[in-house]
């Protein structure tokens, strides 16, 4: 049968926030499972898989083939937000195989899809707009369209043994070898081929971004202040901005090469011993372009590009000053690129390397930690870019100022410190129009932020690290839900201060 909106809403009406896991499973789940067409033979609760335990593993009975789940359902209390149980969903899909993955606190709905092991997230839905949407959600999450996923699996499944066994009875030169098996029977029944409107329908809502604006942004984190987590912002707002489908360059302008470490790359090993080039190459001399020191770096489905630095860049500083027209030298460089954003990370000072990177840049974003003295520096450190960006032909804009390793604890001294911030703005003038980016992009103080440039992987890379505790995945969630918010507002920052 199908879900009418009052069975739906009763269900929904049951639900309060002190449910428990069993309340939602038994009065959202098993119905909701029924109204898809399932019956009881066609999920286990509570299946074990890989050594995980799974809420609800979802496969029709009738599925001529043993084939990894269609489904797995994963319930969560509803006080907790589910973004943060979502590595949990994508290991257990990983490790099932199951095609679709549903997420819910019995207020929010999560499906998930698994494509090759790459797990997103493509339909979000609350409660009204889970009643609103349940025709399409039917045809997706419904048994019909499972068993046809499982039919068409099997049929592509038993082409590829034909060939794999014909290709054996040639090599042993025995054709008699493919009769033994003309026993194989074909399925039952031909599922009708899907019309063009029911496969499409779903697809416009699987599309994470459009990526419409082609145009590239090129952003200097900029801060003179050391210990305020730029380095460590730098590498997830990349991540994030790739995890939303961005081409993304990271360029170490700093001699620390604490940027290059923290994906993972020795500048000793990987860059020296290896007889590669490093950002000094790139600046001196002039016969080396981008592409020759660019350095991809991969973790499964995320993937950023990388200029890596070196301590020898620290004793260049008599080249980078009798170099012709240095200061946009990088500039020059970074001309007819194919990346979407090019962060740059340069030291924590006001060396000439900083004003490479700022010549270079079509904007600026400043981080800083809510705490006393990078609060008070804010107004040196935007006066700093203003002059530099009086040299350029182009505006340089700040685009804004982000709040990093703030402490959650403390939310009084945190509203004192961004009262601070917002003083500091109106003193300038309102000229700049530079604005304090919204809380939900504030990324709080967490130790597995902190802990990830030392293993050398992006924090949306760490659901993968089987040493990460319980907790440690689950805050590492936290990290990601804001990093995704930051490189959100970013986008649009952007787009209204430059077009780009």
């Amino acid at each position: 049968m199908l879900l009418t909106n009052s069975t739906l809403s009763q269900g929904f009406t049951s639900i309060t926030p002190a449910s428990s896991e069993s309340d939602i499973e038994q009065n959202i789940i098993i119905p909701l499972l029924e109204s898809l067409g399932y019956n009881a033979q066609d999920w286990r609760e509570q299946a074990v898989i890989r050594k995980v335990r799974v809420d609800f593993c979802v496969h029709p009975h009738e599925a001529v083939a043993p084939h990894p789940p269609y489904l797995i359902i994963e319930v969560k209390a509803p006080q907790k937000k589910i973004f943060y149980s979502s590595w949990q969903i994508h290991d257990y899909m990983r490790k099932s195989g199951a095609i679709l993955g549903l997420l819910t606190n019995g207020y929010e709905f999560r499906i998930l899809y698994n494509y090759s092991g790459d797990i997103q997230t493509i339909l979000t839905y609350s409660q009204s707009q889970l009643i609103q949407d349940f025709e399409l959600v039917h045809k997706l999450l419904g048994k019909k369209i499972g068993l046809k996923f499982s039919q068409a699996l099997q049929r592509s499944q038993q082409k590829v043994h034909a060939r794999f066994l014909r290709a054996i009875a040639n090599s042993f030169q025995n054709p008699t070898m493919l009769g033994l098996f003309n026993r194989s029977k074909k399925p039952n029944s031909e599922p009708p081929k899907s019309s063009g409107k029911n496969s499409e329908q779903p697809e416009s809502k699987f599309i994470a971004n459009s990526n419409q604006e082609n145009k590239s942004m090129i952003i200097t984190v900029f801060n003179n202040k050391g210990g305020v987590g730029k380095t460590t912002m730098t590498i997830n707002l990349g991540a994030a901005l790739n995890h939303l489908g961005y081409n993304v360059l990271l360029i170490d302008i700093d001699a620390q090469a604490n940027l290059t470490m923290g994906l993972g790359i020795d500048p000793l090993e990987d860059i020296e011993n290896q007889g590669k080039k490093d950002i000094t190459h790139l600046l001196i001399d002039p016969r080396v372009k981008l592409e020759d020191i660019v350095i991809e770096k991969q973790w499964g489905n995320l993937k950023l590009h990388l200029v890596p630095s070196h301590i020898r860049l620290s004793y260049k500083e008599p080249d980078l000053l009798s170099t012709v027209d240095i200061d946009r030298v990088l500039a020059k460089k970074l001309k007819n690129h194919h990346y979407d954003f090019v962060l740059i990370d340069p030291p924590p000072s006001f060396s000439k390397v900083n004003a490479i990177s700022l010549m270079a840049s079509s904007g600026i974003l400043i981080p800083t930690q809510l705490s006393a003295y990078p609060v008070r520096a804010l107004e040196y450190v935007i006066e700093k870019a203003r002059k530099i960006g009086e040299y350029k032909e182009e505006p340089l804009p700040i685009l804004g100022i982000v709040v990093s390793m703030y402490d959650q604890r403390s939310s009084s001294f945190n509203l004192s410190m961004g009262n601070q911030i917002f003083e500091i703005l109106d003193k300038i003038g309102e000229q700049d129009n530079i604005d304090l980016f919204p809380e939900h992009t504030w990324v709080p103080r967490l130790n597995i932020v902190s802990n990830c440039p030392d293993k050398g992987y992006p924090i949306f890379s760490s659901e993968f690290d089987d040493q990460l505790t319980f907790p440690e995945k689950e805050a590492a969630q936290k990290a990601c839900e804001r990093y995704l918010d930051l490189a959100q507002h970013l986008v649009k920052v952007s787009i209204s201060k430059t077009g780009n």
